[in-house]
């Protein structure tokens, strides 16, 4: 696993460099907040989809059984389905990649499956995966799944599992968000920035699917500047 030993209050104290030293966490009447619930902001962000990480990444294996659609698995860290494959051993172990779809209508006719969702989430650490169609043969289900995002509760906790090699992404997050607290114009530009790192930074999206984060994510903020400076005439 890759190192994360930095802390969450040496991020928060070279943030407050770039507010004039302004308080980002208060015991009254907030908990410790903004800054707490900045900093989940970020490392949920750069955790959430469509950022797939190889030191993010956990793999459970399942075998199904024929006729059967719905899967429920324990999985407590789940974030999102990442990828999703089903092995034959019977036709010399040869894999099928399954569609990711969000919501699937049970299909339990036997075939050979071809779509997949993360269809319900008891709260308690377990996912109902569902196969569409139900399986016709005993195949070799495997799951790649991107782990959810801790919570802070203390400012001891490091970024885990963010390792310590990419803290200029959630170092130059903390300060986006810190400008919009403090309603600091530089807050579009800095985003802006942040996105551009995070993208540039993740090895699991395609060309175009960097391209069209970018621009769909810019053209938010560009949209956000244009609101801000509106209102400040």
């Amino acid at each position: 696993m890759a190192s994360s030993t930095i802390q969450l209050s040496r991020t928060l104290g070279v943030t407050q460099q770039f507010i004039r030293n302004s308080p980002l966490t208060f015991t009254s009447p907030t908990n410790n907040d903004p800054g707490f619930s900045n900093a989940d902001w970020v490392r949920q962000f750069i955790l959430g989809p469509p950022f797939a990480w190889r030191w993010n990444r956990s793999i459970t294996n399942v075998l199904c059984i024929v006729g059967q659609s719905d899967y429920k698995i324990s999985v407590p860290t789940f974030g999102w389905l990442e990828k999703a494959v089903i092995n034959n051993p019977s036709d010399g172990n040869s894999s099928y990649e399954l569609e990711i779809a969000i919501d699937l209508v049970p299909d339990n006719t036997p075939n050979q499956p071809t779509k997949i969702s993360a269809q319900l989430d008891d709260g308690g650490g377990n996912i109902t995966f569902r196969l569409v169609p139900a399986p016709d043969f005993a195949y070799n289900l495997v799951l790649s799944w991107q782990n959810s995002s801790p919570i802070f509760t203390a400012s001891t906790q490091t970024w885990a599992p963010i390792p310590d090699y990419l803290s200029y992404l959630y170092n130059q997050g903390m300060k986006a968000v810190a400008y919009e607290y403090i309603a600091d114009e530089r807050y579009v530009t800095a985003m802006q920035l942040f996105l551009t790192n995070l993208v540039s930074a993740n090895n699991g999206l395609t060309e175009s699917q960097r391209a069209i984060f970018l621009t769909d994510r810019l053209n938010i903020e560009r949209d956000n500047l244009g609101v801000a400076a509106t209102a400040r005439k």
